[in-house]
């Protein structure tokens, strides 16, 4: 992990202390970069990176020099991949496909595949990559289908595709069907469809998270305000459902309520959801569950999150920071784990952001 060295006026001279560059995309006009002190949580030097639309989820490779971002082109559906020189965002690369735009993008293992969920096309896509290049589309994938809530689940709504620990399946939390869709895949990038793993009716999975051995995985549904456990089978990366906890203590109302994103710590024993308040009550909330040895979850408790429309949250790479993109209320802020019981305190610490959707850190 890459820091910087922020001055602080001191009484006596100046001193330095550590700070990690933070990159927010939005759904204004492109990404941001701002620099996290990781001794006090305070968010500083916003920068206006890129300019953009359809920016709203972006991921980084892992030697954290280049990202890669959903897009908006020609009214377009596009995948863009930047450089990265000292928080200096660069393009390389823009690839459009046949869809409304995307949600969700992320990348495999070997980062030769870069996947993308279009949540109103109901559809997945993946791309080849070759460093910072993006090729043709690979594979399109329509999903099918509909569920019982009728205002959000009419038909499909793919929210998000990710790479499974084998690095040969891919897994697509489908809003709109109540299903996880399964597909193999290639070094090309080249989807097949091998089925999917039910959820309850009304469940509504949208991200999902792998525990730190693989062996577990962790779907966040965003209409039962819940997380569902599966059991992941090594050889044929089949999931196996489990026990759905509830991201709110009991008698906590989650009328007028839904969840966004889900984050696992780097030591595999908690996991962090946020939880949107539609209603604007100041009911948006951070749900701290943790994870037993045998995979199981408990929720510990619910702080609020500081912001309205809690759209994305991020652990830093030092662990000691968990930071939150407030899409209506367009900041960022910073709230300080503590690493043994997994906690969170408010720094009172923010940063604004148009419309803060995403939320990466320097690598």
């Amino acid at each position: 992990m890459k820091k910087i060295l922020l001055g602080a006026a001191a009484l006596l001279g100046t001193v330095q202390v550590e700070a990690t560059l933070v990159y927010v995309g939005t759904g204004a006009d492109g990404i941001y970069t701002l620099q996290l002190d990781e001794k006090t949580g305070g968010l500083s030097n916003r920068q206006h990176a890129v300019k953009g639309q359809g920016m709203g989820f972006q991921e980084l490779n892992k030697e954290g020099d280049l990202i890669f971002s959903t897009y908006q082109t020609d009214k377009k559906g596009a995948v863009a991949a930047y450089s990265i020189d000292e928080g200096k965002l660069t393009e390389v690369a823009v690839q459009s496909y046949d869809g409304r735009g995307l949600c969700h993008v992320s990348i495999d293992a070997r980062e030769k595949v870069l996947f993308g969920a279009d949540y109103g096309g109901g559809k997945v896509v993946s791309f080849p990559l070759e460093g910072g290049k993006i090729g043709a589309v690979a594979s399109l994938m329509q999903h099918e289908g509909s569920s019982v809530n009728e205002q959000r689940q009419k038909g499909p709504h793919a929210h998000s595709i990710y790479a499974g620990p084998d690095n040969k399946f891919a897994y697509a939390p489908d809003l709109g069907i109540d299903q996880v869709k399964f597909y193999a895949f290639d070094a090309k990038g080249r989807l097949t469809d091998k089925g999917g793993f039910k959820l309850p009716p009304g469940a509504g999975p949208r991200h999902m998270k792998f525990g730190k051995d693989g062996s577990r995985a962790y779907v966040l549904n965003e209409l039962s305000l819940t997380v569902t456990s599966f059991e992941r089978e090594k050889t044929s990366g089949k999931l196996v459902a489990g026990k759905a906890v509830s991201v709110f203590p009991e008698g906590v109302s989650g009328d007028q309520m839904s969840c966004s994103e889900i984050r696992v710590s780097q030591d595999g024993k908690f996991i962090y959801t946020a939880n949107r308040d539609l209603t604007d009550q100041g009911r948006d909330s951070v749900s701290l569950l943790a994870i037993g040895d045998d995979g199981s979850l408990k929720l510990v408790e619910a702080t609020p999150a500081g912001v309205w429309i809690p759209r994305n949250i991020n652990l830093s790479p030092s662990g000691d920071w968990l930071l939150v993109a407030g899409q209506k209320s367009n900041e960022v802020t910073s709230h300080r784990i503590d690493r043994k019981t997994g906690k969170l305190t408010f720094s009172g610490q923010s940063a604004e952001v148009p419309k803060a959707m995403c939320i990466n850190f320097d690598r």
